[in-house]
């Protein structure tokens, strides 16, 4: 890192897992950047964080963080429903945002942050952090170069078993494995495409209608360019592929399993054969807070900006209609 440029100098508010286990952890590795300040849920989960990460504020409110004027940026790990005031607000005190996923709960709730964002002259990168891996870099690469031809249908899956659910996770109209993991997916195929989802069907398990947070979510939907997407996330599978596929006019990539293994294989079947890339599996979360640090300075990255952010939040939301009314459902942004 250059002498000339200060390491970024964060506040964090909302300090539970994301927080604590994965961002505060890559944002003390890296030297360009510093916590300075964090806030949590109560005084005295705040200061047990301050003390763990070495920060020198524990505020004990949301503006007396973003006022702070020894702050450049903030990281938002709150609830889901909490990021809406916690956006604005930082958008007020012209601070520079990474807001967790899913961006925001509503659609025009999405808009006006990244309006706001906008008009203050702050830079807004939504946490979607699996764009940093680079295998899944690599694939939009080879998608844009027109190797493959028309995207014909892609395939993307990411699994897990998870411990129960608890405290606010329990709510099903801000958690479930759909805004947990299913809303990355929805922003990697629209990433790596370069298309939108522009009509989606979908059903869960259990079943949302019926008021619970959902551990498995599958998503089927039109892109922009035709072709179709299949999406599906889920807490209740610990051995799944967790791979990519994606099926063009003129050949097929496929990746190995993008999670639990130490390394990525990109395969890419054409007329000609097979062809395969190798990658050592990413440290995504450090790579997230390098390409925060970099747009600081003027360096766009792959981080989802908030326009990004709020048409998946219009895909997650016309999501949700379909799941409630048993339809096809056109994306409305």
């Amino acid at each position: 890192m250059s002498a000339a440029v200060k390491p970024v100098r964060w506040g964090i508010v909302g300090l539970g897992w994301a927080a604590s286990d994965f961002v505060a952890p890559a944002m003390v590795k890296s030297p360009g950047s510093e916590i300075v300040a964090c806030l949590g849920s109560t005084p005295e989960k705040t200061k047990a964080f301050a003390e763990r990460f070495n920060i020198a504020r524990a505020h004990g409110n949301l503006n007396a963080l973003m006022c702070d004027p020894n702050i450049d940026a903030v990281y938002i790990a709150l609830p889901n429903a909490m990021h809406h005031e916690a956006v604005l607000a930082g958008a007020r005190a012209k601070k520079h945002m990474l807001c967790e996923k899913p961006f925001a709960m509503r659609t025009d709730h999405a808009r006006e942050m990244a309006d706001a964002c906008n008009k203050a002259g702050v830079i807004l990168r939504v946490a979607h952090q699996i764009r940093m891996d680079v295998a899944v870099t690599r694939a939009r690469e080879i998608v844009q170069s027109g190797r493959l031809g028309q995207i014909v249908a892609m395939t993307l899956e990411r699994t897990s078993a998870m411990p129960p659910r608890k405290t606010w996770r329990l709510d099903n109209s801000q958690s479930g494995v759909m805004y947990d993991v299913g809303v990355h997916l929805l922003d990697l195929v629209q990433w790596v495409s370069g298309q939108k989802f522009v009509e989606v069907s979908a059903f869960t398990n259990p079943d949302r209608r019926e008021g619970h947070a959902d551990d498995t979510f599958t998503v089927l939907g039109r892109l922009s360019g035709g072709g179709h997407a299949q999406v599906r996330a889920t807490r209740e599978v610990p051995q799944g592929e967790n791979n990519l596929l994606i099926e063009g006019s003129d050949a097929t990539l496929v990746t190995s399993p993008l999670r639990w293994v130490k390394e990525h294989v990109i395969t890419v079947r054409d007329k000609n054969g097979a062809t395969d890339e190798r990658f050592i599996a990413s440290a995504a979360y450090e790579l997230q807070v390098q390409a925060f640090e970099g747009e600081l300075q003027g360096k766009r990255s792959n981080l989802a900006d908030g326009d990004d952010a709020a048409y998946t939040v219009a895909v997650t939301n016309a999501v949700l209609q379909a799941i409630q009314e048993r339809r096809i459902v056109t994306v409305t942004a």
